[in-house]
C-alpha cells in the first residue's frame, strides 16, 4: 500500500471510527441518525452502479423509502410490510408511467431490501433492551459488533498477506484467500470472546456475533465485491479517501447485523 494511500486510511480512520462509536454509545436517535446516514449513502451509491449497467432505478423514491425503512427500525416494525408494499406500488407505478422497465423495479425494489431494510437491523440490536430492560447489554452487543467487524477485517487483511496461498473466490475477488478468510473468522470470535470476559456481553451472544461477524460479515464482502466486478468498479465510490464508498464500509455489517437481530428475536421476544 502506498504512503499517500495509508494516510488516507489513518485520517479518515481517525475520525470516522470515534464517530460511530459515540452515536452507537449514544444510542437512541443518535444511533437511527448513524444508520440512516450509512444507508443512504450506501443506497445512492448502489443506484449508481446500477446505471453502469444500464439499469435506471428511481434515486430518489427509492431513498425516500429507505429513509422510512430506517426510522420504523425504531419506530413501530408493524409497519414494515405496509411500507414494503407502498414503495412497490408506488415505484411500478411510476416506472410505468415512465416507460422504465421492469429490471428498473427491481433494482430500485432490490437496493432498499439490501442495504437500508438489512442495516437498519442494527438499530434494534442497539435499542431492542427497552423490551427486555437490558440497557447496558444493547450498548454492549452493538459496540462488539463493530469491533468483530473491524478486527475481523484487519486479521483477515493481515493473514491474508502474511500466509495467503490459496484464492478464496478469484473471480469475485483477486486479492482474498483462504488462510485470511480463516484469520478473519478466528479474529472475529477472538475478539468477541474477550468482550464477553471484561462483561460486556454475555457468552452466548458474544459467540453468535463472532460466529456471524467472522463468517457472514466476510461473505457479505464478497457478494458486494461481486456486484462491484459485474458493474466493472473497484470501489463503489470516492466518498472516504484511501476506503472507497460507503457501500465498501459496510457491507459486511450489511448481513452480520440481520442475523444477530434474528438471534436476538428467538431468543428473547419469541421466548416472552
Amino acid at each position: 500500500m502506498k504512503k499517500q494511500g495509508l494516510a488516507s486510511r489513518l485520517i479518515v480512520a481517525a475520525w470516522g471510527i470515534p464517530l460511530i462509536l459515540v452515536l452507537t454509545w449514544l444510542g437512541g436517535w443518535w444511533t437511527v441518525v448513524l444508520v440512516a446516514a450509512i444507508s443512504l449513502m450506501a443506497l445512492y451509491e448502489f443506484y449508481n452502479l446500477m446505471e453502469k449497467i444500464e439499469r435506471k432505478p428511481l434515486k430518489w423514491f427509492g431513498l425516500f423509502f429507505g429513509l422510512l425503512i430506517c426510522l420504523m427500525w425504531i419506530v413501530d416494525l408493524r409497519y414494515f410490510p405496509w411500507i414494503m408494499i407502498t414503495a412497490f406500488l408506488l415505484i411500478a407505478t411510476i416506472a410505468l408511467l415512465r416507460e422504465r422497465s421492469f429490471a428498473d423495479i427491481i433494482a430500485t425494489i432490490g437496493g432498499i431490501a439490501y442495504i437500508p431494510l438489512l442495516a437498519g437491523s442494527f438499530i434494534f440490536i442497539r435499542d431492542y433492551m427497552d423490551v427486555v430492560n437490558i440497557s447496558e447489554f444493547g450498548r454492549g452487543l452493538a459496540l462488539c459488533i463493530w469491533g468483530a467487524l473491524w478486527v475481523g477485517d484487519t486479521a483477515a487483511y493481515a493473514g491474508g498477506r502474511i500466509f495467503g496461498k490459496h484464492k478464496l473466490a478469484e473471480k469475485v475477488s483477486p486479492n482474498k484467500t483462504v488462510e485470511g478468510f480463516i484469520f478473519g473468522f478466528i479474529g472475529a470470535i477472538l475478539f468477541c470472546l474477550i468482550w464477553w470476559k471484561i462483561g460486556f456481553v454475555d457468552f452466548n451472544s458474544a459467540l453468535m456475533t463472532g460466529f456471524t461477524a467472522g463468517l457472514f460479515g466476510q461473505i457479505g464482502d464478497l457478494v458486494e465485491s461481486k456486484i462491484k466486478r459485474e458493474c466493472s468498479v473497484k470501489d463503489t465510490s470516492n466518498l472516504f479517501p484511501g476506503h472507497g464508498g460507503a457501500l465498501d464500509r459496510f457491507d459486511s455489517l450489511l448481513f452480520t447485523a440481520p442475523l444477530v437481530a434474528m438471534y436476538l428475536m428467538l431468543r428473547y421476544y419469541l421466548a416472552v
